[in-house]
């Protein structure tokens, strides 16, 4: 009996051994920064992700990883001191998911552990965070859930700007723990979507929360209603719609505010893979007049556009994209993007422009370089253009 279970246990092991797969990802970003004659910078970034993928069963598998990351800023004009960190260990994406067929119609599916969150426009929350979520599927109807907590994600990668008190947290310069890492926050989810329903088309509806968990300070809870709708018009048209209503309470007072976007992209892949796209993003601002009404405050903060100073509150993006692949292992991709403040007396605040080129000459390297800036309107009484030249290069061995 003994040798069957001895024989039993090692079949099992020298199997996983077998389908277990695993890797390093070396990754560099270096980023040259100006605005106008006297600002320029050199932002440096460079990580080593270690992973390990491993099957758990017909249904489910398991994927573990590890960075080391190198970090500096590097200020050249005007003379001052540089921020650098010269190393941080951390876990990366750490996440048990799986897929099970529940009938001849029906499917779970499900993830947890250290995983990426987003929302439908992913303007509310698209973090990396602690928790799960699952999706149950029966025919044309998907219903979805999640929860996940954020106070063990260091607070530059988590982005959390929500109060006062994330902002003093951001703009400590201490480290270790909790300085380092985000708020205390509970972040939950409800969604739904509705594949089909009209044909080509699909509905949805998403609710998020998020629960402020710090014992001390403001206290600020918020809720997020995000009805969407996306479809195609033929072979060459997609195009999507979404918005957002921002509920909030803070030490018992209640604000709101709004969020809306919407994107159509047109693809012709017998000319080189052309697509053009045009979108607007628009997050609400304080209105004078309005009681309650807030600039709109995402779970993860996010820019409004590529090298524009604005983050996605209280601002709108006009944005205009053509993309084409010249040749079979490059691809290019001209923006251009125009930033309003309704809520300012100068109402339009510039435009910027960018280039991307993304080369990937073989399946474990890419090389991406970007260029860009950003031409603020004279009168806004700021004359000083900002620019970008960025180079990333990736390798997966």
């Amino acid at each position: 009996m003994k040798r069957i279970i001895i024989s039993v246990l090692l079949c099992t092991i020298l199997f996983s051994v077998s389908a277990m797969d695993f890797g390093l990802d070396i990754n560099n970003s270096t980023a040259l920064k100006g605005q106008g004659s006297e600002n320029l910078s050199v932002d440096q970034e460079n990580t080593a992700l270690l992973w390990l993928s491993l099957p758990t069963g017909s249904d489910s598998s398991i994927y573990v990883s590890g960075v080391y990351k190198f970090s500096g800023s590097f200020v050249i004009k005007p003379s001052s001191s540089s921020t650098v960190r010269p190393y941080s260990i951390t876990a990366g994406r750490i996440e048990w998911e799986g897929l099970k067929a529940l009938g001849d119609n029906s499917s779970l599916s499900w993830s947890m552990g250290r995983i990426n969150f987003s929302d439908y426009s992913g303007k509310i929350v698209n973090s990396m965070l602690d928790g799960g979520k699952a999706t149950y599927s029966i025919g044309n109807i998907q219903l979805s859930s999640a929860l996940a907590y954020t106070g063990l994600t260091f607070k530059d990668d988590a982005r959390i700007l929500i109060d006062e008190d994330d902002a003093d947290r951001n703009s400590s310069t201490s480290e270790g723990w909790p300085e380092s890492f985000a708020n205390q926050r509970l972040v939950a989810s409800l969604g739904s979507r509705f594949v089909e329903i009209l044909p080509m088309h699909d509905f949805g509806l998403e609710l998020w929360a998020q629960f402020d968990m710090e014992p001390e300070g403001v206290t600020t809870h918020t809720q997020y209603i995000e009805p969407f709708i996306e479809g195609r018009l033929g072979r060459a048209l997609r195009w999507r719609l979404w918005f957002n209503t921002e509920l909030g309470q803070e030490d018992e007072k209640f604000f709101y505010s709004m969020a809306a976007g919407g994107r159509a992209r047109w693809t012709f892949p017998e000319i080189n893979n052309l697509g053009i796209s045009a979108s607007i993003n628009w997050a609400g601002g304080g209105t004078e007049g309005a009681e309650g009404m807030r600039p709109f405050s995402p779970i993860n903060t996010g820019s409004m556009a590529t090298i524009a100073p604005f983050s996605f509150s209280d601002a709108m993006a006009l944005a205009l994209d053509a993309s084409i692949v010249p040749f079979r292992s490059l691809n290019s991709a001209l923006n251009f993007a125009m930033v309003l403040v309704p809520g300012k007396e100068v109402v339009y605040q510039g435009s910027e422009v960018s280039l991307r080129l993304a080369w990937k000459p073989l399946n474990d390297l890419s090389v991406n370089l970007t260029g860009g800036a950003f031409f603020p309107n004279a009168e806004t009484g700021d004359e000083n253009t900002e620019w970008m030249l960025s180079l990333k290069a990736a390798l997966k061995l």
